[in-house]
């Protein structure tokens, strides 16, 4: 059956010049999201999204349920390698210069990267325990320093981080409109895939049959995509700590792992953060502001896009080191510790 499916899905024939670094890293988002989708619905079944019975529902998955320990760590680490693939899929396509070639794409895209960060933002308090509502707390905080935040603080929390509107709130969000909005751009990105020639680029007319290189090619990405959060689960599993005490903060309080870079520089001081939030949006706009730059074929740290991928590649190395600053080397009263973990 799915074979069959896939034979709609994928062309007759396709150019083996195609299959490149962002095709894979396309096809593993997919699955990772496919994925994630599954494990979710699994968790519908035992999840409470009440304030007061939320926590208990994910004990008695963990204690009572057959293989629920396993699944919800196997859907946080799939939401954890979900973002460093569409982060390293955007990346490539600044380093390969095709953003200025497909530059809908790249706006689809731009916005599905800041709607997973967004998912999995709200998915960090549903659990309800000392780790993820003190992270929510503090990504709340974070959110204070945007423009319109007070607003944005309000309407995603009326009752505060941790009460009963809020955690329904981010359990509708998460479970319902931002996985369908991200269904829609998803598809959307593929289709416009399929529409700027995908995998029949105008440079190569060499055809290869679909099948059986892409039908194979599937299977090993959707097994990618199980295989390695599933070790990663079974090795790491995912954290619960104590019920959440809004009345007992620990010292560090740290928001969620992808947020810290922010976390770090508003320690320093919180307009620091207007450069990157302003940079940020300037970004969604790259393609137009590199309307001239129009490479016939991808060429990696292309001389003509110096000034994009050099840019981009400080800021890479800015939110590593900063991320790495925040989760390793601060402890008690956020100052600098040699490690802490």
């Amino acid at each position: 059956m799915i074979k069959r499916y896939l034979i709609h899905l994928y062309p007759k024939t396709f150019s083996r010049a195609a299959v490149n670094g962002t095709l894979l890293m396309g096809g593993l988002i997919t699955a990772l999201f496919l994925s994630l989708c599954v494990t979710g619905v699994l968790l519908l079944f035992y999840y409470s999204p009440e304030a007061s019975s939320a926590y208990s529902s994910i004990i008695y998955l963990e204690e009572k349920v057959f293989g629920g320990r396993f699944i919800r760590a196997l859907h946080l680490w799939s939401s954890h390698i979900l973002l460093i693939t569409i982060a390293l899929h955007m990346v490539r396509t600044i380093f390969t210069g095709t953003y200025t070639v497909r530059a809908s794409n790249w706006k689809l895209g731009y916005i599905l990267f800041g709607l997973m960060v967004f998912e999995a933002y709200t998915g960090v308090l549903l659990p309800m325990d000392q780790l993820s509502y003190w992270a929510t707390k503090t990504g709340m905080e974070l959110v204070n320093i945007l423009p319109f935040g007070e607003y944005i603080r309000k309407l995603l929390t009326p009752d505060d981080v941790g009460g009963r509107l809020t955690l329904i709130r981010f359990f509708a969000m998460h479970i319902a409109l931002i996985p369908l909005v991200c269904v829609f751009l998803i598809s959307a990105h593929l289709y416009n895939v399929r529409r700027d020639g995908g995998l029949h680029p105008k440079s190569d007319t060499a055809k290869t049959k679909s099948d059986p290189f892409l039908f194979n090619l599937t299977w090993f990405i959707a097994a990618a995509a199980v295989t390695v959060p599933a070790v990663l689960a079974v090795v790491s599993g995912a954290p619960l700590e104590e019920p959440a005490d809004p009345a007992l903060p620990p010292n560090p309080a740290k928001s969620a792992w992808f947020l810290l870079w922010i976390q770090e520089i508003v320690s320093w001081k919180a307009w620091l953060f207007n450069p990157f939030a302003v940079l940020f949006v300037l970004y969604f706009f790259l393609p137009d502001f590199r309307r001239k730059y129009q490479p016939e074929t991808s060429e990696w740290f292309s001389k003509n896009d110096a000034s994009v991928w050099g840019l981009t590649l400080f800021l890479c190395a800015a939110v590593l080191v900063l991320t790495a600053v925040a989760m390793f080397f601060r402890g008690e009263n956020w100052s600098l510790v040699p490690f802490y973990f």
